[in-house]
Parts: structure tokens; sequence; C-alpha cells
């Protein structure tokens, strides 16, 4: 019988010296999570401030600037970047 007592002695031990635990830490370490998670945003909102802000060094608001892409190829032909054709045929059965 006092197996079954000192086993149940020892799970109210550590079911309270876990909430004790919880109490203590979950509020530091859910701080450094969220403070972490607001640097990686202000990162990222300044860094898509300078992105935009890059474009726009020379000009004003309301100008239009034509940013030139890819060269243009003719119709039908292939570079060498865009892979292999193959042409299928279809087979009646």
């Amino acid at each position: 019988m006092t197996g079954v007592f000192k086993t149940i002695l020892i799970l109210v031990v550590i079911y309270y010296a876990w909430k004790l635990l919880f109490r203590l830490f979950f509020p530091v370490i859910a701080k450094k999570v969220v403070n972490k998670a607001q640097q990686n945003m202000e990162d990222r909102m300044r860094q898509a401030q300078e992105r935009q802000s890059g474009y726009s060094s020379d000009d004003y608001e309301g100008d239009v600037v034509i940013q030139k892409g890819a060269e243009k190829r003719k119709p039908g032909s292939v570079s060498d970047s865009d892979g292999e054709y193959v042409e299928f045929e279809e087979i009646k059965e």
C-alpha cells in the first residue's frame, strides 16, 4: 500500500512542479518568440520599402517608368533554357 501512496505522491509533486515551472517560464519564452516574430516582420517591411524606393530614386511621383524585360524572340523559336520539345502522337486502341 505504501508503494501506491508513494507513486501518487510523486505524480502530484511532478504535476505541481510542472505547473509552477510553466507559470514561471512560459511568459519569458512567449515574449522571446513574439519579439523574434516582430523583428522578423520589421526586417521584411524594411526590405520591401527599400525595394520600392530603389526603383524611384530619380523619378517623381506619377512618372511612368518602363523597364525592359527579357529580349523578344521570334514566335516558334526555342532557346536553350526552354528545354527540349517532344512531339507525341495519339494511339487509337
